[in-house]
């Protein structure tokens, strides 16, 4: 599986790859990009039906819980090696970009946030991926430094 681009990023800056091969796994992300941005332009309909989808779940979302809160659980979960959509998540944290560009609707692969449940260093998830809408719960823990981190997705923790 390709790293995500704050993966690679990273190991960019603690020098475990140069920059050619930096820059060319991150010309793979930018063609997928581009693709999908070409399928909105050959489809704007459907771009502009998804977009509207996705801002209403975020909306759902931002009345029982803050942008941050949001960003935060994107991020844990673009944090983990094995999550299998990290790579649309990866600039979660950033504020400039908006929330529901985050959320497929039907774009494969899916991913929405259905629920957010949380406790004092523990956060549950209830998220629908991919094109079976598997639907799955998800639960995020607090590590010592008090950042929230998934578990590992490679051996089925965390899904219910």
């Amino acid at each position: 599986m390709l790293e995500t681009p704050r993966q690679l990023a990273a190991r960019f800056e603690r020098g475990e790859i140069d920059r050619t091969e930096f820059q060319s796994l991150m010309a793979i992300h930018a063609r997928e990009l581009i693709a999908e941005i070409e399928e909105d332009h050959q489809n704007p309909l459907a771009a502009w039906i998804e977009a509207r989808l996705a801002k209403s779940a975020v909306n759902r979302l931002l009345r029982k819980h803050t942008a941050f809160r949001i960003r935060e659980i994107l991020t844990a979960l673009s944090d983990a090696p094995d999550f299998p959509l990290a790579k649309y998540l990866w600039n979660a944290p950033h504020p400039d970009v908006p929330l529901h560009c985050f959320f497929r609707m039907r774009r494969e692969p899916l991913f929405q946030i259905l629920s957010i449940r949380e406790d004092t260093d523990t956060t549950e998830i209830h998220v629908e991926i991919f094109r079976t809408r598997n639907r799955s719960r998800i639960t995020l823990s607090r590590d010592p430094d008090w950042q929230l981190r998934a578990p590992s997705f490679s051996k089925g923790a965390g899904r219910a």
